[in-house]
């Protein structure tokens, strides 16, 4: 799994970006032009999301073009299922539990 992930999630503007890229694929201008904070910091943001595989980047011409990487979105979802995997194993012993003492 990789760290950087929980730290890409950590920042609201970071989860905007993500949400903004959901709906296509945008440049670093375009998504700047969505925010009130500097094109360097736009930069940082999107250079956290790439090191967290969130995020990917298609160079054309004199372009850098942002989308979301499907991968990134799997590895976290594998990671938390594993946890949903093992309260619902919880669930199913302490249902069978309540079962047998209500058979007694």
């Amino acid at each position: 799994m990789n760290n950087h992930i929980f730290t890409a999630f950590s920042d609201p503007n970071r989860r905007r970006m993500l949400d903004i890229l959901k709906h296509g694929k945008r440049t670093a201008g375009d998504l700047s032009s969505s925010f009130d904070i500097s094109g360097s910091a736009v930069s940082q943001h999107l250079k956290v999301l790439l090191q967290a595989r969130l995020v990917g980047v298609e160079k054309r011409k004199n372009s850098r073009i942002y989308y979301l990487r499907k991968e990134g979105f799997e590895d976290l979802q594998q990671y938390l299922g594993q946890f949903w995997d093992d309260h619902l194993t919880v669930l199913k012993q302490l249902a069978e539990a309540e079962e047998r003492e209500k058979e007694q």
